[in-house]
């Protein structure tokens, strides 16, 4: 900085320095468009691949590969099931990787979020262009443009077959017959005849996609906020259900059988209570369920108690003298005196495969099937509890009151059947269903409704009448020849017998 400048001076060439390093650093007009194109570039390229047919295909198969895994594994069961089922190695990796409730996993829910991007995608990069070319009703067309068709044909008629405008008039009755949408035109000596039908037919495809959009949004909307739990019910039991602020008491279980003894379909008939009034009552059976307040239960499963009974045998021996005393049979959670003893029993515990978890310190059934059944009793002795141990069917040696004078042996049970019910609430299936019926709206009109356009040029030439004839359908290309060749076969055949014998003649010449 050059010596004798007042400090003001100096800030001044400073600011002065630091805004030409400033301009210098700025990217030029033509840098700036460059990036802007670069990423306009990156973004073409991104939606390329988002509303790619491979991607879709991809994302289908690996849905419907989990989807196999959601249908044979049974889902919102407890761990232990799990457990139980598949042994602790694939149990527990059931569990870690949310198979067990596989539809509403972060992967499986990733996995229709980006299904749902790409049939937007797909939407986005195609729609405008086919919501243009449908409304562009392009009328007046060069007799050029009509040879470059896919159909085309020139007829010369004779002048005398049609009064002062009959030839467009008959033009147009042909293609209002074959359900054409007709507009006529004046250019300069020669009408303009065009015709179209069939326009929603090129939205069919979009409609389809939009349909798979709504349905996946459904299913999303089903999958976040929905649920589906599994429970057991007995016999005149009332289960409040909190996620419906109401009660379900289970007034019947029955089974119906094959005359060969083989289950034929089996019935839970049904209260729904409310305020302690019953609302509604419905007897279900499979794909019959019980549907109040958007919860649905479906019937699931029976099967014998896996955590109750409805009473236990057990074998009484005096330990000193071998001596057996009897037996009693005592009813769930009901305390029973044992005659010839000081002994009073009662069933305050039973499951069907005992299993003792360290951890916890606690007792579970670590499945559904009797592997292992044990009752767990509490013991009275001159009318004082002394103890609440664990009796096995399996193992009736194992006496863990060693100081009681009696043998007690588990030597039979009861017990009852429960009726398998599956809770469920899915706020999506209504968007569901109309996604569905939008599918298969937009099947049908993609196979079945076909974009067709067709035009006419009518001119007057001395005494005959010239007409040039040029059209293009999308899809069933070799239905739309078929019927172009039945318009032209209309035009031209007109009042054959009046113009047999005419000067002049019918030709048509087919486009090269």
């Amino acid at each position: 900085m050059p010596d004798g400048l007042t400090p003001d001076e100096q800030q001044t060439v400073e600011l002065s320095g630091a805004v030409g390093y400033y301009e210098a650093k700025k990217p030029p007009a033509e840098t700036k468009k460059e990036i802007k194109q670069g990423w306009s570039l990156r973004g073409t390229r991104i939606l390329a691949i988002l509303s790619s047919l491979r991607l879709a295909i991809s994302l289908f198969l690996i849905l419907a590969f989990l989807t196999i895994f959601g249908t044979f594994i049974d889902q919102g069961r407890e761990s232990s099931f799990y457990l139980s089922q598949y042994g602790d190695k694939w149990g527990k990796w059931i569990v870690r990787l949310k198979v067990d409730d596989i539809y509403h996993s972060w992967y499986y829910v990733s996995l229709l979020s980006l299904l749902c991007i790409n049939a937007l995608s797909c939407v986005y990069n195609r729609f405008p262009i086919t919501f243009k070319s449908m409304f562009r009703e392009r009328v007046n067309v060069s007799r050029e443009f009509l040879k470059k068709q896919r159909e085309y044909r020139e007829l010369n008629l004779p002048e005398g077959l049609f009064s002062e405008d009959g030839a467009e008039k008959h033009v147009q009755s042909v293609f209002s017959k074959k359900r054409y949408k007709v507009q006529t035109l004046q250019d300069g000596q020669e009408t303009i005849v065009f015709g179209q039908k069939g326009v929603l037919g090129r939205i069919g495809s979009h409609t389809a996609h939009l349909s798979v959009i709504v349905i996946l949004g459904g299913g999303l909307l089903g999958s976040l906020l929905g649920f589906r739990l599994f429970g057991t019910f007995y016999v005149h039991s009332t289960t409040f259900v909190p996620q419906g602020d109401f009660s379900l008491r289970v007034n019947k279980f029955w089974i119906d059988h094959y005359p060969n003894g083989m289950v034929k379909s089996y019935f839970s008939d049904l209260d729904v209570l409310k305020h302690g009034k019953v609302v509604q009552h419905k007897v279900i059976s499979v794909n019959h369920p019980l549907e109040y307040d958007g919860l649905r239960f479906y019937q699931a499963s029976f099967g014998n108690a896996f955590d109750r009974l409805t009473s236990a045998k057990v074998l009484i021996v005096n330990r000193v003298k071998r001596q057996f005393l009897g037996q009693v049979m005592l009813p769930w959670n009901t305390l029973q005196p044992v005659a010839k003893t000081d002994l009073s029993l009662k069933v305050v515990r039973y499951v069907s495969d005992f299993a003792f978890d360290p951890k916890t310190n606690s007792v579970y059934s670590k499945s559904e099937k009797e592997g292992n059944p044990a009752i767990q009793l509490a013991v009275y002795q001159n009318g004082k509890e002394i103890g609440r141990p664990w009796f096995f069917y399996n193992f009736p040696q194992i006496q863990v009151m060693k100081n009681l004078p009696y043998f007690i042996v588990f030597a039979g049970y009861d017990a009852p059947l429960y009726t398998g019910l599956e809770v469920a609430k899915d706020p999506g299936v209504k968007i569901v269903w109309a996604g569905s019926f939008l599918l298969v709206g937009g099947l049908f009109l993609s196979s079945y409704v076909y974009h067709r356009k067709i035009w006419a040029r009518i001119r007057h030439n001395g005494g005959n009448v010239q007409i040039v004839l040029g059209g293009f359908g999308h899809k069933d290309k070799l239905g739309f020849e078929k019927e172009f060749q039945e318009v032209v076969q209309e035009i031209s055949s007109s009042r054959k017998q009046d113009f047999l014998g005419a000067k002049g003649s019918a030709t048509a010449v087919a486009a090269g």
